[in-house]
């Protein structure tokens, strides 16, 4: 067998799975809670520098999730 290739279906003793799914899923939910502040931002108060930190923050997390969402994809 080749160095670098899988001994194993993901999640056998050979080759455990691992926590991508678990890191997805926290990717999402930090989206989530940036994007419900940043739209309490906007509507309960008239801040626009904390509006503007918390749409960056929830540009950021989408970023996250498409990184880990490809990794993921990568690994299988």
């Amino acid at each position: 067998m080749r160095r670098g290739q899988p001994r194993g279906p993901l999640g056998s003793h050979d080759r455990p799975a691992s926590a991508l799914t678990f890191r997805l899923v926290l990717a999402v939910f930090g989206a989530v809670a940036f994007l419900v502040g940043a739209v309490l931002a906007m509507t309960m108060t008239d801040s626009l520098p904390l509006t503007v930190l918390l749409v960056a923050g929830f540009l950021a997390a989408c970023l996250n999730v498409f990184w880990v969402s490809r990794r993921r994809r990568y690994e299988r």
